[in-house]
């Protein structure tokens, strides 16, 4: 079982209130992962990633709960741990003139940890939204989730 498969695209598109149309496609490159792609005025992508909470990913995990940047911090009720980041102004070459937001957030739970980056032009969405898709994928078998070795 793949990420996409959990998490198909119409499920990402509707609590972010993303109003173009979504497609997804298996990304196993570095994890478990799945890309979602849309246009407007420019792409919106949210790529999510899983990868086992052992080892160096652990670790790293672990330090970045300990040590939150400036535009990250703690959320409760998303798994075992969950952090959640937001840098607005953000450029893509390709995009002269339209700012995106990078909205992302990290969890662990069942083994696992999880990624969701999303880079959307204008302001981004809801912080709600992103745990809310936090919390749709929490209710799937991540434990399941194939690794991509």
């Amino acid at each position: 079982m793949f990420l996409c498969e959990l998490v198909p695209a119409a499920v990402v598109q509707s609590p972010l209130g993303i109003p173009v149309t979504l497609t997804a496609a298996p990304n196993t490159q570095g994890g478990n992962g799945c890309d979602y792609k849309g246009a407007s005025n420019g792409p919106i992508t949210l790529t999510a990633d899983t990868i086992s909470d052992a080892g160096v990913y652990k670790t790293i995990f672990d330090q970045r709960l300990r040590s939150m940047g400036p535009t990250q911090h703690l959320v409760s009720g998303v798994g075992d741990a969950a952090y959640y980041d937001l840098k607005q102004g953000q450029q893509i070459p390709k995009y002269l003139g339209v700012n995106f937001t990078q909205q992302s957030i990290v969890f662990r739970t069942e083994g696992k940890i999880v990624n969701f980056i999303l880079m959307i032009p204008g302001d981004g969405g809801p912080k709600a939204s992103m745990l809310a898709l936090a919390t749709y994928t929490i209710s799937k078998p991540i434990d399941r989730l194939k690794d991509p070795t």
